[in-house]
C-alpha cells in the first residue's frame, strides 16, 4: 500500500516538476532568443548605418576636393580668375547635388556657376549664415562645412569653404579669399543611400555639431520624437561631427515572431511534463540494465566484460597501458571460517582499498571471485608498475575487522605492459596472470 502510495505522488509529482522546470526554460529560452534577435536587428542597423555614413563621407569630399581643385586653380593663376565659367560647368557636370559653385575674393561671392539673374555678391564675413565659418576658416587655413540652411529656392543646403592664401613677393601669405561650393542636401543623402533606412522601415535623425560653434542641427530625419534605444553611430567630415540615430518604426522585437515563439513555449510546456516521467522510467531502466551488464553488485566495481571493452578501446586507439592481475591469498579460509556474508563483505573492503591506491583515471575491475584486474592508462615504466604492486600488497595485508572477526589476507600480483609486451592483449593478460602465479609460489600459496 505504502509502495503505491509512493508511485502514485512519484506520479503526480515529477510532471509538477517538469512543468516548472520547461516553463522556466521556455521564459529563458524566448527571453535569450529575443535578446539575441534584438542584437541581430541592431547590429544589421549598425551595418546598415555605417555603409550610409561611408556613402555620405566619400560624397562630400569629393566635393571638398572640387574646392581644393578651385585653391590650387587660383594660386597657379597668382590669384586672378580666369575662365571661371567653363572651369565650373565642368567641375558640376553629372552632378545634381551641386547647387552653385563660386569664388569669393576677399570673402566676397564675385564670381558664380550658375549665374542667376538674381546673383548678388555677398560678404561672406557679414553674412549671417556664413560669417562665423568663413572668420574661423580664414584665421585656421582650414576648410570648414556650413550649415544646413535654406538656399534660395526652399531647399536645405550646405556650403564648403576652402580659404585660399598666396606668396606676396616677400614669401609672406596672404589672404585672397573663399572657394566655395554649395550643395543640395537632399541630393546628397540620395547618393549616399539614405533613403534605404526609410526602404526598411528605420526612423533616423541625422545631426551635425560644428566644432568650433558647438552648435548642434537636425541635417534630416524622419520624426522630430525622440529615439529611445535607437542605434548611434558617430562620424567626422572636416569641422563638423556628424551623429546617426537610427531605430525600426515598429521597435527592435518583432511581435508576430514572439507571439509565435510564446505559443510555441506554452505548447512545449505542456507536452514535456506528460513526457518527461516515461522518459525517466526508460533512462532508468536503461542505467540499470548498463549497470547489470558492467558493474559487479558486490563491489560496484566493473566487471569482467567491462574490462575486455576497456582492452578493445586501448587497442583500437593505440594507447599504451599497464595491465595487473590480482589474486587473494587465503580468501577460502575467511569464507570457510565466517561464512561467505563476511567473505562479501571482505571483497567489497578489497575493492575500496585497490581503488584508493590507484591513481584517478585507472580502473579497477573485479573479474571472478576473488580476482581482480587494473588498468593503468598511459606509459608506464616496470619500475612504477612495481611500485604499485608494493602499494597494493600493503593496502591490502592490512588486517580488518568485520563485525567481531579480524581477518587478513594478501594478494599475488603480477603485471605487464602493452604494447611493450606484446601487440596483443590475450598475451598480455597471460604475461600478467603467470606473473601472479609465481608471485603466490614465492609466497608459498597454492594456485
Amino acid at each position: 500500500m505504502q509502495r503505491q502510495e509512493a508511485q502514485t505522488a512519484r506520479s503526480i509529482f515529477v510532471p509538477i516538476v517538469a512543468f516548472i522546470i520547461t516553463a522556466v526554460v521556455v521564459v529563458f529560452v524566448i527571453n535569450r532568443m529575443q535578446v539575441d534577435a534584438v542584437e541581430a536587428s541592431k547590429n544589421h542597423a549598425r551595418n546598415l548605418v555605417r555603409s550610409v555614413s561611408y556613402n555620405l563621407q566619400i560624397s562630400l569630399n569629393e566635393y571638398f576636393n572640387i574646392t581644393q581643385f578651385l585653391r590650387g586653380y587660383i594660386v597657379r593663376h597668382d590669384g586672378q580668375v580666369q575662365d571661371f565659367q567653363n572651369i565650373a560647368e565642368s567641375l558640376s557636370l553629372n552632378s545634381s547635388s551641386i547647387d552653385s559653385i563660386q569664388l569669393a575674393p576677399d570673402g566676397i561671392i564675385s564670381y558664380s556657376h550658375p549665374m542667376y539673374r538674381e546673383f548678388e555678391k555677398v560678404n561672406l564675413f557679414i553674412d549671417s549664415v556664413h560669417r562665423d565659418d568663413a572668420k574661423y576658416s580664414r584665421l585656421t587655413k582650414l576648410t570648414t562645412i556650413t550649415g544646413p540652411f535654406t538656399l534660395r529656392r526652399g531647399d536645405r543646403g550646405l556650403s564648403i569653404h576652402t580659404p585660399i592664401y598666396l606668396d606676396d613677393a616677400n614669401g609672406t601669405e596672404r589672404f585672397w579669399g573663399f572657394a566655395v561650393i554649395t550643395l543640395r542636401m537632399a541630393e546628397i543623402f540620395r547618393e549616399a543611400h539614405v533613403s534605404e533606412l526609410r526602404d526598411e522601415n528605420y526612423d533616423y535623425q541625422i545631426k551635425a555639431i560644428n566644432a568650433h560653434l558647438g552648435k548642434l542641427e537636425t541635417v534630416d530625419c524622419t520624426t522630430y520624437d525622440v529615439l529611445t534605444d535607437a542605434v548611434t553611430h558617430d562620424f567626422a567630415i572636416h569641422n563638423t561631427m556628424w551623429t546617426f540615430h537610427v531605430k525600426p518604426q515598429d521597435g527592435w522585437i518583432n511581435t508576430d515572431s514572439l507571439v509565435l515563439e510564446i505559443l510555441i513555449g506554452i505548447l512545449f510546456a505542456i507536452i514535456v511534463p506528460f513526457s518527461v516521467n516515461s522518459l525517466w522510467n526508460l533512462i532508468r531502466r536503461e542505467s540499470a540494465f548498463k549497470r547489470l551488464t558492467y558493474v559487479d553488485t558486490l563491489t560496484g566495481l566493473y566487471n569482467s566484460r567491462k574490462f575486455y571493452e576497456v582492452l578493445q578501446e586501448l587497442h583500437d586507439k593505440k594507447r599504451s597501458a599497464g595491465i595487473l592481475y590480482v589474486d587473494l591469498n587465503k580468501f577460502k579460509p575467511v569464507n570457510d571460517t565466517y561464512g561467505h556474508k563476511t567473505g562479501d563483505e571482505l571483497l567489497s573492503i578489497v575493492a575500496k582499498k585497490l581503488k584508493n591506491v590507484v591513481r584517478s583515471g585507472d580502473e579497477v575491475f573485479r573479474i571472478g571471485g576473488d580476482e581482480f584486474t587494473i588498468v593503468v592508462s598511459n606509459e608506464i615504466s616496470e619500475d612504477a608498475l612495481s611500485g604499485l604492486t608494493h602499494r597494493i600488497k600493503e593496502s591490502v595485508a592490512r588486517a580488518t575487522t568485520i563485525g567481531n572477526a579480524k581477518v587478513e589476507v594478501s594478494a599475488s600480483i603480477g603485471y605487464a605492459r602493452y604494447p611493450h609486451d606484446g601487440t596483443e592483449f590475450a598475451n598480455i593478460i597471460q604475461i600478467a596472470e603467470e606473473m601472479m602465479y609465481a608471485d603466490k609460489k614465492m609466497m608459498g600459496e597454492e594456485r
